[in-house]
């Protein structure tokens, strides 16, 4: 017995970046919105009782020391926010399940269903608030591996479980 094993034409391979994504739903912006807000409001509070509980601190311009590095911290985290919600996309594909993300690092996962174990929707107060949850998708693979989706609405999130968990029962069978 030969063995074959031939090389791929790597052109004639289908693009991921040539999939159509579903952009996360819009309010989910306002979710993060909220977060930074909650964020900002910590920290604010943590300087504040720095300077206030800290006496030299408060001597000459020492509050600066604290005060400068809070701000930064806020701008640039409020900056990142901004910048990556427009590449946070998925589809759900015949074989597989993709998702991007990032704006300075841009990631993009692809879990094909015979990885996948297990599905759960996910959805905390402001999720609920604003109808929306987390798909996350645990695979076979290695730490890191598992997907969480933010921002579906929550039917269609759903909807997705109740289809990749159909997907996964259906292909468990077809292989034993």
């Amino acid at each position: 017995m030969d063995f074959i094993n031939t090389p791929l034409d790597l052109a004639s391979l289908p693009a991921a970046e040539q999939v159509a994504l579903q952009p996360v739903h819009a309010n989910y912006r306002k979710i993060l919105r909220i977060e930074w807000a909650m964020s900002t409001a910590f920290l604010v509070a943590v300087s504040a009782a720095l300077i206030f509980f800290i006496p030299a601190l408060r001597t000459s311009f020492r509050w600066l020391y604290v005060i400068t590095p809070s701000i930064l911290l806020i701008g640039w985290h409020y900056f990142i926010v901004e910048r990556s919600f427009p590449f946070l996309a998925y589809a759900v594909r015949e074989k597989d399940v993709i998702m991007q993300r990032g704006w300075l690092i841009r990631s993009v996962k692809i879990c094909p269903f015979n990885r996948i174990q297990n599905c759960s929707v996910q959805s905390g107060p402001l999720d609920r608030r604003y109808r929306l949850a987390s798909l996350v998708i645990y695979t076979a693979g290695s730490e890191g591996a598992d997907m969480r989706i933010p921002g579906v609405p929550q039917e269609e999130a759903d909807r997705l479980r109740y289809y990749i968990l159909e997907r996964i029962h259906t292909e468990s069978h077809e292989t034993v």
